[in-house]
């Protein structure tokens, strides 16, 4: 993002760590149906980080509105759904695959290293590097779930694990979209007060 960032930037950042929080929130409450430790005080806890980022999330929409609008790249939106169906028919494929070969153990596995996979694309597309450490570690992690935690742990183990790294990614980006937007709001404000002088 440039020193002065437009309003599609940040609106950007804020739906995709909408998209994040969301997707990490039915991971983690699917981590702790699969380890049997979904009760009301594990769901308050994910409720509670879940609204923070839906907060955060709304206040950098709000913010965009102060910045100039762009126009949309049409080629941008067609590389980003194309993307996105590759994502979802190689999910689709994997669970099926893995489920006729009685694997369904490492399925979550697969998914989370698919879904990785998929921001390094992403990141090149929206010229956004946090998508490539967002990438690497979850695909780091599928790995390293699949050769290290016991089969009947693996499923829960690495759905906990992937939701966590994606409210990470979606705390970061909100944060630094934030503060990008908190710098250029003082800065438009400094220009003006010294134009009204």
């Amino acid at each position: 993002m440039k020193n002065t960032p437009t309003a599609n930037q940040l609106s950007g950042r804020a739906i995709g760590s909408i998209f994040f929080a969301v997707f990490g929130a039915l991971w983690i409450v699917l981590a702790l149906y699969a380890k049997q430790r979904l009760n009301l005080a594990t769901l308050a806890w994910a409720a509670s980080d879940f609204t923070v980022l839906m907060v955060m999330a709304l206040w950098l929409v709000r913010q965009a509105r102060r910045f100039p609008r762009v126009p949309d790249d049409p080629a941008q939106t067609k590389a980003f759904n194309r993307i996105n169906a590759v994502q979802w028919v190689a999910v689709c494929v994997t669970a099926i695959a893995f489920a006729r070969l009685h694997l369904d153990a490492y399925v979550m596995c697969a998914i989370t290293a698919i879904v990785g996979l998929h921001m390094f694309p992403l990141a090149r597309l929206f010229r956004y590097p946090l998508h490539y450490v967002t990438g690497s570690a979850l695909a780091g992690w599928a790995a390293v779930s699949a050769s290290l935690v016991p089969a009947d742990q693996l499923q829960g183990t690495c759905a906990l694990g992937t939701g966590i790294l994606l409210w990470l990614s979606a705390f970061a980006t909100l944060t630094i979209a934030a503060t990008v937007a908190r710098r250029a709001g003082t800065r438009n404000s400094e220009r003006q007060n010294t134009a009204g002088i």
